[in-house]
């Protein structure tokens, strides 16, 4: 059977650096989309956290009064029925409320899956950027060579993995991630603990974004794949699926070979 493990963040809100909790957690979108788009390629999917806690949606990305702030303003999208949408996604999600956890998963654990996808929101901002055991894990992953893929504030989880010369083993990597223009349209703007277009770019690894803000872009590099924001999960996930196919594919040669 075909499986994917995805990551969330476990956190139900972001510290602010005035000291303020602002609630947060999961984006929707980046969650529901991709979920249901790996399902119907026949992938089985499993859920982690950092300490199997169950994962908070933010509250926001199911909103369809705030909904629309969040894609080009020239798309025409039924708000409240994309909502609901996102919602039964989540709610019928086996899995998601008892996650597995991140500390807990093996090597062996994590060459068992096909390939990882951290989901993203501004939670990820409080739980991922200095956990020891996200670090092991991803260091697991990029040793194994598989498939990662990760959108918006996902790649937060990037920051703080290191090799042995203490370089971030994803320096040199074309990527994208929620842009320092996006963040500006946000409520936490001037509040964040930290801007991750500027870290990312600080630990040597290549950044691009789209033309205009929300806008849908996607970076591919080796067995990487970025998307920078929500309206970027859909072409992300088809990426996505593509390299695991190539990945498959490459695999099965060399084995009949």
């Amino acid at each position: 059977m075909k499986t994917l493990l995805t990551i969330l963040t476990n956190a139900a809100h972001l510290t602010l650096t005035d000291g303020e909790e602002y609630p947060s957690g999961f984006w929707a979108e980046e969650c529901a989309v991709p979920y249901q788009m790996f399902k119907e390629a026949g992938y089985a999917v499993d859920f982690a956290t950092l300490g199997g806690i169950a994962p908070t949606v933010d509250k926001s990305s199911i909103d369809p009064d705030f909904m629309k702030w969040v894609r080009p303003s020239f798309m025409q999208i039924d708000d409240a029925a994309a909502a609901a949408k996102y919602r039964q996604t989540i709610e019928q999600a086996g899995g998601l409320r008892s996650p597995k956890d991140v500390a807990r998963l093996t090597k062996d654990d994590i060459a068992s899956y096909d390939g990882i996808y951290i989901v993203g929101g501004h939670g990820c901002m409080e739980d991922m950027p200095a956990s020891p055991a996200m670090t092991r894990f991803l260091l697991a992953v990029l040793a194994l060579n598989k498939p990662l893929a990760s959108v918006c504030h996902g790649p937060t989880a990037f920051l703080s993995p290191r090799d042995m010369a203490g370089q971030s083993p994803f320096a040199g990597y074309r990527v994208t991630c929620f842009s320092h223009v996006e963040e500006f349209y946000t409520k936490v703007n001037g509040r964040l603990p930290l801007v991750l277009e500027i870290e990312l770019k600080r630990l040597g690894l290549e950044y691009s974004k789209g033309p205009y803000p929300w806008a849908s872009h996607v970076v591919v590099d080796r067995n990487l794949v970025t998307g920078q924001n929500p309206f970027s999960s859909e072409a992300m996930a088809k990426q996505f699926l593509d390299l695991l196919e190539r990945t498959h594919d490459n695999l099965y040669d060399r084995r009949a070979s």
